[in-house]
């Protein structure tokens, strides 16, 4: 398969150099698996052990150096104008990559690129955007309609920006057809291991997988988000009752309560409350006690008894459905993956 690895300005780095060693470590582990399996012409297995599963170049939209994020030097083999069309019946890939956390600031300056693979699409190349890169193809067009993922702290902007995307937050990976997508920084390991698994073979994606030491199975990205607690809205009165949430999250906290205590009706208070964080006030309330509980899980040893009773609620078996409900593991799986361990 071609594959035509882009660069640009403020890219990740990490991505582009990820994608050309996975892919050469594909290349390399399948020449292996050749030579280590009996076939019945030597002069077959000569002519396949020549093959390479990828045959991958680099491009960026002029062809010259660029500065990824970081500030590394990436220098790129030619232009995507000079990029090497494959050949008929012959399937090609495009590798977009991320940028890290400045894509809305960059997005502007990439319409050229997003109109090249615009055109590339057409003519029936697969494309696969890492982390933010969906970002680049979505203003072409190309996610409209379809099942895509990005990192989880820019799906919203995402839903936002491009409302035609079926933005699927909690995937590390989508395949849409043509268009594939990952989500954050290390999922793009997932993405090439599917790349390969999808355009070589089960079993020397398995291989990759081992010698890079990279999991296969199914992964979320809901455990690693976080929720928002949007501020910068102009409701004052809203914004004391939001930081009067966050100091009594250790008790009981009662809506109607809580209204009488800021004299707003109640129907006033859910409108002026969703309008400021564009959450209601129980869903907002139920988000603060779950950060809580994450945080505490991350920082603490406390047993999730007590944790649940530091963020006002008494039933730790409901609280402990809520929390593998919405955070995608449970509590003791959560403190495995992220507690904060002391140097030994």
């Amino acid at each position: 398969m071609k594959v035509t690895i882009l660069m640009a300005d403020r890219c990740s780095s990490t991505s582009v150099a990820a994608s050309m060693e996975f892919l050469e470590t594909a290349n390399v582990i399948h020449q292996y698996l050749l030579r280590s399996q009996k076939t019945n012409s030597q002069k077959e297995e000569r002519h396949q052990a020549q093959e390479k599963p990828f045959e991958f170049e680099t491009a960026s939209l002029t062809g010259k150096s660029i500065q990824s994020t970081g500030g590394l030097i990436l220098t790129p083999e030619k232009s995507i104008i000079q990029a090497t069309p494959a050949a008929p019946n012959t399937p090609r890939l495009i590798i977009v990559p991320g940028f890290m956390f400045n894509i809305l600031s960059e997005l502007p300056l990439l319409s050229p690129m997003s109109n090249w693979l615009k055109e590339q699409h057409k003519q029936g190349a697969y494309i696969a955007n890492i982390c933010t890169g969906a970002f680049v193809s979505a203003q072409a067009g190309l996610l409209d309609n379809k099942r895509a993922t990005t990192h989880w702290l820019f799906s919203e902007q995402m839903q936002q920006h491009f409302p035609k995307v079926k933005v699927h937050t909690e995937r590390t990976v989508t395949d849409d057809g043509l268009i594939m997508c990952s989500g954050g920084s290390t999922s793009s390991a997932d993405l090439l291991l599917y790349i390969i698994r999808k355009f070589g073979s089960p079993q020397l994606a398995a291989e990759c997988a081992k010698k890079l030491l990279v999991d296969t199975g199914d992964r979320s990205q809901t455990p690693y988000a976080s929720t928002t607690f949007k501020k910068n809205h102009h409701d004052n009165e809203i914004l004391r009752i939001q930081i009067w949430l966050e100091k009594q999250l250790h008790q009981p906290v009662s809506m109607e309560g809580l209204v009488q205590e800021f004299g707003l009706s109640m129907r006033n208070f859910i409108r002026r409350f969703k309008e400021a964080t564009q959450q209601t006030p129980i869903q907002y309330l139920q988000n603060l006690r779950l950060e809580r509980a994450k945080h505490l899980l991350e920082s603490s040893q406390e047993a999730f008894e007590q944790i649940t009773y530091r963020v006002g609620l008494q039933d730790a078996n409901s609280f402990r459905k809520l929390f593998k409900q919405r955070v995608g593991v449970t509590p003791g799986a959560y403190r495995k993956r992220f507690a904060r361990k002391s140097p030994s």
